[in-house]
């Protein structure tokens, strides 16, 4: 019986694994826009989030469309648009959590569990349509925002993100951040500190902590060796060569 459980999930693996090389091949190639699918999720259960959801209208997101197009506009000259960001249906379902640990049949596992529960969620599902899961929560001091993640493994982001139009500019940040991550962009921030990695995680390495914007994929501005600021919206993101050359704009 345990050698059929691990000859199963082996072919899962395998099949997995085609189909996320077709998918890096299908949104990678830039030649038309990649559809991304906003789904809000109501995490506390409370009527003012619920109330904050149904007031959501695509305008609330479409800072995340001018923000592509102008970054693409700067690397290419060409007008285009990469990412056509669309809001969708509420949903009530939870993704999965992480594993606590690091564990490699942990994580692969998981990876598994929460592509066929995007599958189960989303209205359309193609090689090129990235699907993002916003779970909306009203901010509590006692419990600090959980991390948002983008996987390239399936184009599926969680977003974790508080409910409020005051909110709104800072959560379009994280999720253009997780999109990128998607089509292959890696962090440029150190994962112990949080701090932006010098020079890579700085939008003008050359000004040291003189800085204005921050590198969408370092997710603050760097003050200091110790302290950064998280952008107040994407007008003062930028992104960076390296990103734009792992998410091949570039080469």
């Amino acid at each position: 019986m345990k050698l059929i459980r691990i000859s199963f999930l082996l072919m899962l693996f395998v099949v997995a694994a085609f189909y996320t090389k077709s998918q890096r091949l299908a949104t990678t190639s830039w030649v038309e826009p990649l559809i991304v699918s906003i789904y809000p999720i109501n995490v506390d259960q409370r009527d003012d989030t619920a109330r904050y959801i149904q007031s959501l209208t695509a305008s609330d997101f479409s800072e995340i469309n001018d923000f592509f197009i102008d970054q693409w506009s700067l690397y290419s000259g060409l007008d285009f648009t990469p990412f056509d960001v669309k809001l969708r249906q509420a949903i009530s379902s939870q993704p999965p959590k992480p594993p606590s640990n690091d564990n490699l049949f942990s994580i692969a596992f998981w990876s598994i569990r929460i592509r066929f529960w995007a599958f189960r969620q989303v209205a359309d599902d193609t090689s090129k349509t990235i699907n993002v899961f916003i779970r909306y929560h009203q901010p509590n001091e006692n419990e600090p925002i959980a991390h948002s993640l983008g996987l390239q493994k399936g184009l599926i982001g969680v977003v974790n993100g508080y409910a409020g139009e005051s909110f709104q500019a800072r959560n379009n940040v994280v999720i253009a951040h997780e999109i990128l991550h998607t089509v292959g962009a890696s962090d440029k921030y150190d994962l112990a500190s949080g701090q932006p990695i010098f020079p890579q995680g700085f939008a003008q390495p050359d000004k040291q902590f003189k800085q204005k914007k921050a590198v969408l994929m370092a997710a603050k501005i760097p003050l200091s060796s110790t302290e950064s600021l998280m952008p107040a919206s994407l007008k003062n993101c930028i992104i960076s060569v390296e990103t734009a050359t792992e998410i091949t704009w570039i080469e």
